[in-house]
């Protein structure tokens, strides 16, 4: 069974310095990560991170801190970070008092949480720093006043659960909606071998609430575990659980109602059943003249900021499906926006040279030149039988693709009814949102390079950008940016290093 994609809260209890995290892939349950939720409807998760950052300040950083940098990143000034980076700032003690109460917070014990904000302001105002006794006051006038309203409700077991089974030819889906209060908050479709419905609800219902579990689980019809799977869930998570196997005339009029509508949500339009994949694909081949099926399409996009501080960023789909573990990206300085795309595709190639991950089709935001550019690295890597493609954008709107530009100058207008096309572009606008994330992320900082001929090493040193100078003209520094994601090491491209 897979993971469930609702969203979730982690700590990550195995650091030094634990962050808040969001997550849809939660890892099993262990000492080292703590996981809260499901956030429903979905954009409360975000709502609760932001007012738990707003208010304890975890750091988000994916640098191994220890407490030793000499003076903080800009997070620090604008009030979003505590800055455990700097020991004499926040040392690990103060930070952990932070991370026990979002703790708290997130299980449900908001009295426990309450008092220890009341203690930490009774220290306080004994040592007479009355303004920040006052600040944590208002910390404790906000908490209160979040958990104490219903729409900020994150307990599960306030929540219904309808599990609806629909047969097709040769598989079954399953369709899973959440209610609060009878509406509808979260909804989840999955597809498995079809199976008799008392060999499917059973394995669905062990493999998916591992995590949370609602007040009451509604099936279409009863199986021979319910009861003792019942006791199971009820003693993991400390409240009742019923799964409740009615006929449809004696339900609720919500679960009436929501059982009666689940065939259609499949009908959305970016649910694709594994032979509409396959023919988007096949359609792909058609549209390109490719002489194979491209079972692994790339996709390569870059951000900027008025021609500088520029980030590329790829994005994979291997058999039609987005693989965001896979995405990379890289930053460069001193490049045009066209070499730069061409320089993470040399990267690319150059770090990843396994055939098994050659891709079958590249594709470029961008034109003709992008596509020279790439056409250029490729011949270094003898791929000139790869084909590239370009995304083009219409005037003054980003969002959108006005037609594709082949490596021929062969050019196809955007069609909205074809699924081909709309894969291509969710490709497009994956790796366009990951480089504008990341650039985002990267901007704000400055990091220096240091390496002693001695000892080559990297020492990493953050400091607000007003802050550059240190120890001599700020320009004679030589500056470095990494950054993580999906656990690939972002590309380094200045190498001389400079005396600090």
């Amino acid at each position: 069974m897979e993971n469930p994609n609702y969203p979730f809260l982690k700590l990550t209890l195995d650091e030094k310095f634990p962050r808040l995290l969001i997550t849809r892939r939660p890892e099993n349950k262990s000492p080292e990560q703590n996981i809260y939720g499901a956030f429903l409807p979905n954009g409360m998760v975000r709502r609760w991170l932001d007012l738990l950052q707003k208010k304890f300040r975890l750091h988000p950083c994916e640098l191994d801190i220890k407490g030793d940098f000499d003076a903080p990143c800009p997070e620090y000034f604008l009030h979003r970070c505590l800055a455990p980076c700097v020991e004499k700032i926040c040392d690990r003690a103060t930070y952990l008092e932070a991370v026990e109460i979002v703790h708290l917070i997130l299980s449900g014990q908001n009295e426990a949480a309450l008092k220890k904000i009341d203690r930490k302001i009774e220290l306080l105002a004994e040592d007479l720093e009355f303004e920040r006794a006052a600040e944590w006051r208002d910390v404790r006038l906000t908490i209160e006043e979040t958990t104490n309203n219903a729409k900020w409700q994150i307990d599960a077991s306030a929540m219904n659960d309808v599990i609806t089974l629909i047969e097709e030819n040769n598989f079954t889906r399953i369709n899973l909606t959440t209610l609060r209060r009878g509406k509808v908050v979260g909804k989840l479709d999955f597809q498995v071998e079809k199976k008799l419905p008392e060999q499917i609800l059973p394995d669905f219902i062990n493999g998916f609430y591992q995590f949370y579990a609602p007040k009451q689980i509604f099936v279409p019809s009863d199986f021979p575990q319910r009861k003792s799977l019942e006791e199971k869930l009820t003693l993991d998570f400390g409240h009742r659980v019923k799964i409740v196997a009615q006929m449809l005339e004696k339900l609720p009029p919500s679960v009436f109602k929501t059982h009666k509508l689940a065939p259609h949500s499949f009908k959305h339009k970016n649910y694709q059943t594994p032979v509409e994949i396959s023919a988007t694909i096949e359609e792909i081949k058609t549209l390109f003249n490719l002489k194979k099926i491209p079972r692994r399409i790339e996709c390569f996009d870059v951000a900027h900021l008025a021609g500088k501080e520029i980030v590329a960023a790829r994005v994979v789909a291997i058999d039609g499906v987005l693989q965001r573990e896979d995405s990379l990206v890289w930053e460069f300085e001193n490049l045009s926006e066209t070499d730069a795309l061409a320089a993470a595709v040399h990267e690319r190639l150059r770090l990843l040279p396994s055939k098994k991950e050659t891709p079958d089709l590249l594709m470029v935001d961008g034109a003709k030149p992008q596509i020279n550019a790439v056409k250029k690295i490729l011949e270094e890597f003898n791929l000139k039988n790869l084909i590239v493609i370009g995304a083009v954008k219409p005037l003054r709107a980003h969002n959108q693709i006005s037609h594709f530009l082949t490596m021929k100058n062969t050019r196809l207008e955007f069609d909205k009814r074809s699924r081909a096309m709309n894969f291509l572009q969710t490709l497009r606008d994956a790796s366009h949102n990951l480089a504008n994330e990341t650039h985002r992320r990267l901007h704000s900082l400055v990091q220096i390079f240091k390496n002693n001929d001695n000892a080559p090493r990297v020492q990493y040193l953050l400091v607000p950008t007003r802050f550059a100078e240190r120890g001599g003209n700020a320009e004679d520094l030589s500056p470095i940016r990494s950054m993580t994601q999906a656990g690939e090491v972002i590309l380094k491209t200045k190498s001389k290093p400079e005396k600090i």
